[in-house]
């Protein structure tokens, strides 16, 4: 999935840069080798990826969206756009990864009013385009104040799973915990579930596809269900290029619209 699970997911490990006395060494050397298979692999490129959401009543929409990443300095920059449908298509998300100890600066662009808006404070807990992440799940900063700790293993789709959680005493986080299946052999997460500060299940994100060529692993196809509204967000690459230049100054808030 061209390190769109850097994009949504993998954020939620970067956890694993920061070490807590109650951190159990087992789970955090998971959550670390997670951390640098992502970091080892990837660089620069962009994507083009199809996002379905599907509601329980049935009905779907799907987005088409050009996702560029590039990593310098050790952080990450990404840049999403909205190609299709014609009703969205210019809409832009831009996350600027600050570090250990500070949230990742978002900035959304909305072509129609021709206005940035900068998301944070609660703002993070409300869904992306309607789909079932929210803006906080592309960054998710408030794990890495979490506590690990290592569970039971289990299988996830017949694949034996090394089992993770994360909990956070932050209160502006949607989560209170969440928990990850972690393929030992790949190094990447085969399902993660995400818990209310009521400590019921809200989403289960679930990994479908991994493309193994190359000796990587590489996430082609993933879905975030939503247990509270009943519907489910499907994630998936059409178009990879790991070889395109992307300049600095296309990582800019002013960038954005242009």
């Amino acid at each position: 999935m061209f390190q769109y699970l850097a994009i949504l997911t993998t954020a939620v490990l970067f956890t694993a840069n920061v070490a807590h006395a109650a951190d159990d060494p087992a789970a955090r050397k998971l959550l670390d080798a997670v951390m640098a298979k992502n970091a080892a692999g990837f660089q620069a490129g962009q994507s083009k990826t199809a996002l379905t959401l599907r509601l329980a009543s049935g009905k779907e929409k799907t987005w088409l969206t050009l996702a560029r990443v590039v990593r310098k300095d050790g952080k990450m920059r990404s840049r999403i756009t909205f190609l299709q449908p014609a009703e969205d298509a210019g809409v832009e998300l831009l996350m600027l990864e600050q570090g250990k100890t500070q949230p990742a600066q978002q900035f959304l662009w909305l072509p129609k009013t021709r206005r940035l808006r900068r998301i944070g404070g609660s703002q993070r807990n409300a869904a992306f385009m309607d789909t079932d992440f929210s803006f906080g799940d592309l960054d998710s900063h408030g794990m890495q104040s979490g506590e690990t700790r290592k569970l039971a293993s289990e299988t996830v789709g017949g694949v034996p799973c090394a089992r993770v959680e994360v909990t956070t005493p932050d209160p502006d986080e949607a989560y209170s915990k969440v928990e990850l299946w972690i393929d030992e052999k790949l190094s990447v997460p085969r399902q993660m579930t995400f818990y209310g500060k009521d400590g019921k299940l809200l989403k289960t994100l679930t990994v479908d596809a991994i493309d193994t060529a190359d000796g990587g692993a590489t996430l082609k196809k993933f879905h975030m269900q939503n247990h509270v509204r009943g519907s489910t967000t499907t994630v998936e690459t059409r178009e990879i290029d790991t070889k395109v230049v992307l300049p600095d100054a296309a990582f800019q808030p002013e960038a954005l619209g242009q």
